[in-house]
């Protein structure tokens, strides 16, 4: 605990310099209860963890619901059940836009915020992608890590945060964690917690 509370104050001063999707913000109220939700795979149930390690640097109880479906993360972001979960920016955007034919990640990235249902959001992608598409070439769109989350309910401060890590994490991290947590030699948290305390 004392190593991930060092890291996220770490992250709230680099935060500073980092960008941020507008459209999620909110002023800095007192940080209220959160949930971090995932989907099935390995690599979004690691990814869970690391958002939850760093949410919680910034003053706010922080829960984590994983192994989530794919339709039930939707409907539990819309009840409130679920703040934010970690998402890939090509599949979202397939998601809500089957029609898109874009496949650079800046253009992914843009077409996903226009494309985005009322209600929910969108911090800065990430520099790490799906490691099942990593290096593959075509029309295939861009897959980079991006939380997608209710709009308003996380502070600058922890938005600010969760785009430091986009800017650190790897594909050959989230591969090497994923690997990790399949092999049953650790747990999610225990890897995401490793991963925070080496930053």
């Amino acid at each position: 605990m004392r190593a991930l509370s060092v890291v996220a104050g770490a992250l709230v001063v680099a935060a500073a310099v980092a960008g941020c999707s507008g459209s999620a913000l909110t002023d800095d109220p007192a940080p209220g209860s959160i949930t971090v939700g995932s989907g099935e795979s390995a690599e979004s149930r690691v990814l869970a963890e690391i958002y939850a390690g760093v949410l919680r640097g910034t003053g706010s109880p922080v829960d984590t619901r994983l192994g989530l479906g794919d339709e039930e993360t939707l409907a539990l972001l819309d009840s409130g059940e679920v703040t934010l979960v970690p998402e890939y920016t090509g599949s979202l955007l397939l998601q809500f836009n089957p029609a898109a034919t874009v496949t650079d990640p800046d253009d992914v990235f843009d077409e996903l915020n226009r494309s985005l249902p009322q209600g929910v959001s969108v911090s800065d992608y990430g520099l790490a992608e799906d490691p099942s598409v990593t290096g593959e070439v075509g029309d295939r769109a861009a897959e980079n890590v991006v939380p997608l989350m209710r709009t308003g309910a996380l502070t600058t401060t922890q938005i600010k945060a969760l785009n430091v890590v986009a800017g650190e994490l790897t594909s050959t991290d989230l591969a090497d964690m994923g690997d990790e947590v399949r092999g049953g030699e650790r747990s999610p948290g225990q890897v995401a917690g490793d991963w925070l305390a080496a930053r």
